[in-house]
């Protein structure tokens, strides 16, 4: 407290901190009611100053309660002042906290009737908020009401009830202090077997959670059961026990019945010494705290034990005060059954009554209800109706889209036909027609005798070349074609991929040769990937292939291959022309790339799909194809491979 009252930051405004206040205070009754006092007073005026409602009505109970620990009737008033606060501010929490101190004091103070009308109101509350625990302390000190009735049936049938709240709260130590207000009962009822049963249960829990006003309260009861066992020496070994808590415990008026238990074992061992004295004690603090009733055992007791000793005068004053203090607290007995009574009357009529009135309203309600319920079946029925007229408006419009859809399938595939038609026609009339009738025109010029046969034979490796080249794109054009009209069908296998790309090595052999490339494969032996192995190869051909036509004679190439995890990563390396950004970012692009060949560095020609070609593939077995290139540094095209069956 002193922490957060010393930051800079702190404001007395906040209500957190009047909050705070107050709970501290309450944390108080138990053990010293003067700091009680001093921070509920500090809670009321801070909240008085900031108007805050929930925290004066919250200071005003706790001052309540040290008005009553004090043992003055002036605490009832406080507490109405609280509960006018807790309705001025609508708080049916605060208003049930009030209605239940306000019960447990009335009845402290032996307004039965009272006390019973602030405890029905709070049942009310703790009803309507479903506060199980505070219906649960309620009822339960309804039961002690009806306790101090002498109605012990009743009292009995209430603790029952009060049980059951508890199994369904599941909180252990107000479990124990049902269990010990019903030894009472039993203990009232001579039924010792079962107040013993209970109240040894309930001490294990005082015990546990270290709750001494109630392990002291138990400890009497448990001497009271001896006591009625006659055993007065192991009823005043558990009265001594619950006296040496007592001395802890701020809060004397529950010392008077003790003490009074404790003179009558005395009594009953015949020590009128003893008993004397704590009966003397218990009429003492009776007297201070203004108790109505524990006087009335404290006199009885004086007068046995004066009797006894043959102190006839003071016997004779003790008997007169008892009889007078008995008849008076008997009338006054009459007089409360009589207000319970009323007050229960009272009750039940304003329940019915309320009951009369919630049925009036519920009639009204059920009236408009009704009336509701029929204006939405109409509502309904035309909702009905227009989604039924726009159910079917919405079919007539999907099967309207679905032919659109259809229709732009079917143009959107004779264009793609339309396209490959195009593409097809590109390449067979630029790439393989040129090369086929430059071969024809020598051969005509042979056939005609225009060339003699050592002329002709100059015209050979071009010739090799050409045809060469013819076979090339022929080879990738049928590849293509197949997978445009086809889908790509593959056939996945495992294969050494060394192996695959030695074997592409050797097939472009003599092309190598001619331009004095060489061609390096570093792919380690058993390298397994799994694809179609001869889409693979095409891919694998096509990338030399590139890489021979743009690489500058004396170049190098090398085939590298990394394993990580599932993927096999194939590389294709030169150190030829290289690409610009602008061109790699189109060579992979179906809708960029441009069909129409490019020339190599040795004027090789080329068709330009194989690049296409490689991608498509690449794809379709599970894997990726991308290029990293500089101008006249070279190029790597990369692609990856599935090193397994792939679960797709």
């Amino acid at each position: 407290m002193t922490k957060i009252e010393n930051d800079r930051k702190f404001d007395q405004s906040n209500v957190d901190y009047i909050n705070l206040l107050n709970e501290i205070a309450s944390n108080y009754q138990y053990k010293n009611i003067d700091s009680l006092k001093i921070y509920a007073e500090k809670a009321f005026s801070l909240s008085n100053k900031y108007q805050y409602l929930d925290g004066q009505g919250n200071a005003l109970i706790n001052l309540g309660k040290y008005e009553f620990y004090k043992g003055n009737k002036n605490s009832i008033n406080v507490l109405n002042s609280a509960l006018e606060i807790a309705k001025s501010s609508n708080n049916s929490l605060l208003q049930l906290e009030v209605q239940k101190i306000l019960g447990n004091q009335e009845l402290d103070f032996g307004n039965h009737a009272k006390a019973l009308k602030a405890y029905l109101n709070a049942i009310d509350l703790a009803n309507s908020n479903n506060d199980f625990q505070n219906l649960s302390v309620i009822k339960e000190n309804v039961a002690i009401l009806y306790l101090t009735e002498k109605d012990y049936a009743q009292s009995l049938q209430l603790y029952k009830e009060v049980e059951k709240l508890n199994d369904k709260i599941g909180n252990p130590l107000r479990t124990a202090q049902t269990k010990s207000n019903i030894a009472e009962v039993y203990t009232k009822l001579n039924d010792l077997k079962n107040a013993t049963e209970y109240i040894d249960n309930a001490m294990m829990v005082f015990k546990a959670h270290e709750s001494y006003e109630w392990l002291a309260f138990s400890y009497h009861v448990k001497g009271d059961i001896y006591l009625k066992q006659n055993n007065p020496k192991l009823a005043l070994y558990w009265y001594d026990k619950a006296m040496a808590l007592h001395e802890n415990l701020s809060d004397d008026r529950y010392k008077v019945p003790l003490l009074n238990s404790i003179s009558t074992a005395y009594f009953d061992l015949n020590n009128l010494a003893d008993s004397e004295k704590y009966a003397s004690l218990a009429l003492d603090i009776a007297s201070r705290l203004s108790l109505l009733e524990d006087p009335i055992k404290s006199f009885e007791l004086l007068y046995k034990i004066n009797r006894e000793n043959k102190n006839l005068d003071d016997a004779l004053k003790y008997h007169e005060k008892f009889k007078l203090l008995s008849d008076s607290i008997s009338r006054k007995e009459n007089l409360n059954s009589l207000g319970v009574l009323k007050t229960k009357l009272e009750f039940e009529k304003q329940q019915k009554n309320a009951e009369i009135e919630r049925n009036k309203q519920k009639t009204k309600q059920n009236i408009f209800m009704y009336l509701g319920l029929i204006l939405l079946v109409i509502c309904a029925l035309i909702i009905f109706l227009l989604k039924k007229q726009s159910k079917a408006r919405k079919l007539f419009n999907n099967e309207l889209r679905l032919k659109t859809a259809t229709l732009e399938k079917r143009e959107e595939e004779l264009s793609a036909i339309n396209a490959t038609k195009d593409k097809l026609f590109s390449i067979i009339g630029h790439d393989l027609k040129g090369p086929i009738n430059a071969l024809g025109s020598v051969l005509t010029m042979f056939n005609d005798n225009e060339i003699t046969c050592e002329e002709f034979s100059t015209f050979a490796p071009k010739f090799k070349t050409d045809v060469d080249a013819i076979s090339f794109t022929l080879n990738n054009l049928l590849s293509w074609g197949r997978t445009q009209m086809t889908g790509s069908k593959k056939e996945p296998t495992s294969f050494d991929m060394r192996m695959l790309a030695e074997e592409n090595i050797r097939f472009l052999h003599e092309i190598s040769i001619n331009k004095s490339i060489t061609i390096t494969n570093n792919v380690l032996t058993d390298t397994n990937v799994w694809a179609d192995r001869n889409q693979i190869d095409v891919v694998i051909r096509n990338l030399l292939s590139n890489a021979l036509k743009f690489t500058n004679k004396k170049g190098v190439i090398a085939i590298n291959a990394i394993e990580k995890n599932n993927i096999v990563k194939i590389s294709v390396t030169d150190n030829g022309i290289g690409m610009s950004p602008e061109v790699i970012s189109k060579i992979f692009n179906s809708e960029e790339t441009n069909l129409i060949s490019t020339y190599g560095t040795d004027n090789e020609k080329g068709t330009g799909l194989g690049l296409s070609l490689c991608k498509e593939m690449v794809e379709n077995n599970g894997g990726e194809i991308w290029v990293e290139s500089k101008i006249d540094k070279g190029s790597t095209f990369y692609f990856t491979l599935p090193k397994k069956v792939s679960n797709v």
